[in-house]
């Protein structure tokens, strides 16, 4: 995974990428709708939002991977337990109960 950079940090407007965006028009009147309520100007809202959006699609790739790294480890330590079970079975493991 390519390395992230940090999460959002405010910049000076002169350091901002000009962008055009298509929005749905549904999208745009809930996002001013909740903007007019929460006071900010649009470009702070649409990065804070889009950093939001990062960090849940980071979330996302992360547990995907865990889930996958989890499967494989759990297998391993099923093993280990056949293992041992079948150690315990064995005469071995009598001659020290006695």
């Amino acid at each position: 995974m390519q390395k992230l950079k940090p999460d959002y940090e405010e910049v000076s407007p002169l350091k901002m990428i000009p962008l055009s965006l298509k929005l749905n028009p549904t999208v745009l009147d809930n996002m001013e709708a909740i903007r007019a309520r929460t006071r900010q100007n649009r470009n702070t809202y649409i990065n804070l939002a889009i950093d939001v959006y990062n960090h849940y699609q980071r979330y996302k790739m992360m547990k995907k991977i865990l889930d996958k790294e989890s499967a494989f480890g759990s297998l391993y330590y099923f093993q280990i337990i056949k293992d041992l079970e079948e150690i315990k079975e064995t005469k071995v493991t009598n001659i020290f109960d006695q």
